[in-house]
């Protein structure tokens, strides 16, 4: 699932009241909601049940809403990914992991289930649950949890945690079906910067 879908579920409509999340939706929407690119430092882990130890990897992320992400991996498994309204390319050192998808289709879900949703409509296919994260003072944790089978098939639950001061997106977590999952941690975030001619070409 994009990140950038993710950022804009939690900007575009997930308020339940009377809870916690629906003043930090009220205040993200005033302060973020018209942000349009986003530029950032990542960490990402992935944890699967075939594997031992987790696999981390670092780069550097930019964002344009609604839905064009790139990743850039750093490392030695340096690679390029980057997420159109139609397409996935990844361009890796190794040939083998050099590919372009179709993902008009999950591009499509994306937008059904997470973006174009009110409160109302989201709550429909998620529990959603806010509260400050007592274990990160000064940030929120935000739960959802699909209850829709069709989402199940592809995702156990998600976790987003928002900045108290910024109330952007801090860290996300996916869980999938099977107990394998991922995590991304943002760091040096800078909104609505220049973004660079071609940043999203996917050849």
């Amino acid at each position: 699932m994009p990140l950038v879908a993710v950022v804009l579920a939690l900007v575009a409509g997930s308020a339940q009241p009377p809870d916690v999340f629906d003043d930090l939706y009220a205040r993200a929407q005033q302060r973020n909601g018209a942000v349009r690119t986003v530029h950032a430092e990542f960490v990402e882990t992935t944890t699967s049940t075939l594997l031992r130890d987790p696999i981390v990897a670092r780069g550097t992320l930019v964002a344009e809403m609604p839905a064009r992400l790139r990743l850039d991996y750093a490392g030695g498994d340096r690679r390029v990914v980057v997420v159109d309204e139609h397409r996935l390319a990844v361009n890796g050192q190794d040939p083998s992991m050099r590919l372009v998808r179709d993902i008009t289709t999950t591009q499509k879900r994306v937008q059904k289930y997470f973006v174009d949703k009110s409160p109302a409509e989201l709550r429909k296919h998620f529990t959603v649950r806010a509260s400050a994260d007592p274990g990160t003072p000064g940030t929120y944790e935000v739960l959802m949890v699909p209850t829709r089978a069709q989402i199940k098939e592809g995702l156990s639950e998600l976790r987003i945690w928002i900045d108290g001061k910024t109330l952007f997106l801090r860290q996300i977590r996916m869980v999938f079906p099977g107990g394998d999952s991922k995590t991304f941690v943002l760091d040096h975030v800078r909104l609505d910067q220049p973004v660079a001619p071609g940043t999203f070409d996917v050849r």
